[in-house]
């Protein structure tokens, strides 16, 4: 096992990412890496080619990544992985992890990115939802929900995704006893299945969020709860590959949480904070 940072969050231009898979794991060795993975988006038929691989790049990223592990073994470890959306059907062969995801809410049949342009999300909260955003964020959390059975997922993805556009309380307030009851519900199905969660900096990084994902008050419930977590940075580009580690390392002791999870060629271990 490599030491150094490690980061199974990665993108890269099959989908939206800025970077090739050879140019991340080469800035990853530039920036002291020991293990870098990649977790391209899964295939779901009515997402833009942009979000979402098609089967047969899936494919190609699949043989990509699995060559340019044998290329870099003596440098850095490399992994394969998938952002499996809850929408996704199933999972391709030969990986060697899941995130399991969640990017929508729902109403009558009608998906909608929590996380896309703010514009089309206050469009559809006005033309689908009432006007009630906290409708949105039932929504998403119901069908989050079920996301590790539905991925079979070794890792849960921005668990409080759908708080992308509501900084300072803008559109739903976080303390609502709707919006915990969403929330701490979904984490209660998702812990019967998966225990870990990435702690994901992407939104600190790309708009200046102030919290990862999750929030310091789902930390400490996670904790509470008996999960477990992993630093990610869900990056699209190799400036953020391992964006505000050490400072997430921090903010987790100050949680509670005396370890985080780092995966290794033998499986998932413990790494002490």
């Amino acid at each position: 096992m490599k030491t150094g940072y490690q980061n199974l969050h990665t993108h890269t231009t099959y989908c939206d990412g800025i970077h090739t898979a050879e140019e991340m794991i080469k800035a990853a060795i530039r920036k002291g890496g020991g293990s870098i993975g990649f977790a391209e988006h899964s295939y779901v038929s009515f997402i833009n080619k942009k979000y979402s691989m098609s089967p047969e790049d899936t494919s190609l990223y699949i043989n990509e990544v699995s060559a340019l592990k044998e290329k870099y073994k003596n440098s850095i470890d490399v992994f394969l992985g998938l952002e499996m959306d809850r929408l996704t059907e199933s999972a391709p062969e030969g990986l060697d992890y899941i995130i399991g995801s969640a990017h929508h809410a729902a109403k009558d049949g009608i998906y909608v990115a929590v996380d896309g342009p703010v514009e089309r999300l206050e469009l559809a909260n006005k033309k689908r939802f009432g006007g009630d955003y906290l409708a949105i964020a039932e929504s998403y959390y119901e069908l989050l929900a079920d996301v590790a059975e539905k991925t079979g997922a070794d890792i849960i993805g921005h668990f409080d995704l759908v708080t992308k556009h509501n900084g300072g309380g803008k559109m739903f307030d976080e303390t609502h006893p709707r919006y915990l009851a969403a929330a701490l519900g979904a984490m209660d199905r998702i812990l019967e299945k998966c225990k870990l969660f990435e702690v994901n900096t992407g939104a600190m990084f790309r708009l200046g969020k102030t919290e990862p994902y999750p929030s310091m008050f789902m930390l400490r419930e996670l904790l509470k709860r008996g999960g477990e977590v992993i630093l990610s940075s869900d990056s699209h580009g190799a400036d953020s590959l391992y964006y505000k580690f050490d400072e997430m390392r921090e903010l987790l002791k100050f949680c509670g949480f005396k370890y985080l999870k780092r995966l290794t060629k033998d499986g998932f271990i413990d790494e002490k904070l």
